[in-house]
């Protein structure tokens, strides 16, 4: 069993390096529009313009393969320690119970559930990085494009225009495209990818050695801000078996995107021995994770809501600090004295914007006694 509080830790390091490989990203981005130069004609626009396109996605791949090389050290790290830390806690349980328990290095089928997951883990958050190349592709390219457009209407200065192309690349720069459509940040995408695959081959892990113990009751883990949809079912008892009386597995949608052990999910589940095990929640207690006894700006928040605010207040403070990123790029890569006076002008209000944006996020923290997160503030650039 892990801790809510295990998983949202647990991938920090890791998340730091692809905060950097973001940064990277955004900044050949910038620094392909600061080479483009003023445009004259639409065909060698278009030309010069693919042909700068190519070489960023070249960049972008080599950034990557650079990135990933030193993640996978970090993955295979975490899921050897979560891996090991999930068999001795309930291993003490059993032994507790009368039991003998194998620890996790003397059971080959664990180890190779382990591997098995963190390969599995490591392919899914390369094929996310990768897919930025073409993203951030079509972000130059749409930069590019919308500078063009609107420098030869004539509704646009250049340095107008470039300031416009520079904020969206930051803005657009980086993110995951997935089949359906839905787009998501890369720094999003990777910390679900690694908590996702660490959380299910624990459970995983989990299961076997309770199967192999002859245990068939496992209670879950709960914890304030859980979704709603899982706010249903934590801190009680599941069957294995299905035995009547308990949750089931389809109960609480183990093996499912949405359910137990599913997408972000940081419940876990330990072994639960009918006699002997005490539940470490209450009905009272369970209840009293969902209400609304937080008060910000004269309205009152369960947790739940309150974790949701202070989510967006962190994805702005981040998003500023990536425009921060992209206008010091162009500021340090523009030799054109009016462009360069645009730019720096540009980043002093987004300096600015960042300071307002972290005194609105002290305030909430004082108002609503929550703990900061500075790293879900922050990025790491060189």
């Amino acid at each position: 069993m892990l801790s809510p509080e295990y998983y949202e830790g647990c991938a920090d390091d890791i998340l730091r390096l692809y905060e950097q490989l973001e940064d990277d990203i955004i900044s050949d981005v910038i620094r392909r529009i600061m080479k483009s130069g003023k445009v004259t004609a639409t065909a060698r626009h278009q030309i010069e313009q693919l042909q700068e396109a190519g070489l960023l996605y070249d960049d972008i791949l080599n950034t990557i393969a650079r990135n990933t090389d030193a993640t996978s050290q970090h993955v295979r790290a975490l899921f050897e320690d979560a891996g090991v830390e999930t068999v001795r806690i309930d291993n003490r349980i059993y032994r507790e119970n009368g039991l003998t328990p194998v620890d996790i290095r003397q059971s080959p089928a664990m180890w190779q559930t382990l591997e098995a997951g963190y390969r599995k883990t490591l392919g899914n958050m390369k094929n996310l990085t990768l897919t930025t190349a073409n993203t951030s592709q079509t972000a130059y390219i749409n930069a590019c494009n919308q500078a063009y457009m609107q420098i030869t209407s004539g509704a646009f200065s250049y340095q107008q225009a470039i300031k416009q192309a520079v904020s969206r690349a930051a803005r657009d720069g980086a993110f995951i495209q997935y089949p359906s459509g839905h787009r998501d940040r890369l720094d999003v995408a990777v910390r679900r990818a690694v908590l996702t695959g660490v959380g299910q081959t624990c459970r995983e892990i989990g299961l076997m050695n309770a199967e192999e113990c002859g245990c068939d009751l496992m209670e879950i883990t709960a914890h304030s801000g859980a979704r709603p949809s899982h706010a249903n079912w934590q801190g009680k008892i599941v069957s294995l078996s299905g035995k009547k009386g308990y949750l089931s597995k389809s109960d609480i949608g183990y093996g499912t995107g949405d359910g137990f052990g599913g997408w972000n999910c940081r419940h876990d589940w330990f072994p639960f021995f009918e006699g002997y095990s005490k539940p470490n929640y209450s009905k009272k207690q369970l209840e009293q994770l969902d209400e609304r006894n937080i008060e910000y700006n004269g309205k009152l928040y369960n947790q739940y809501e309150i974790s949701q605010i202070q989510r967006k207040m962190e994805r702005d403070i981040r998003s500023a600090k990536r425009e921060k990123i992209a206008f010091q790029t162009a500021v340090d890569e523009c030799d054109e004295p009016e462009t360069r006076q645009e730019m720096q002008s540009s980043l002093f209000d987004i300096k600015r914007k960042i300071v307002e944006k972290q005194k609105k996020m002290r305030d909430f923290i004082s108002q609503t006694g929550q703990k900061r997160d500075y790293f879900r503030e922050q990025n790491y650039p060189k």
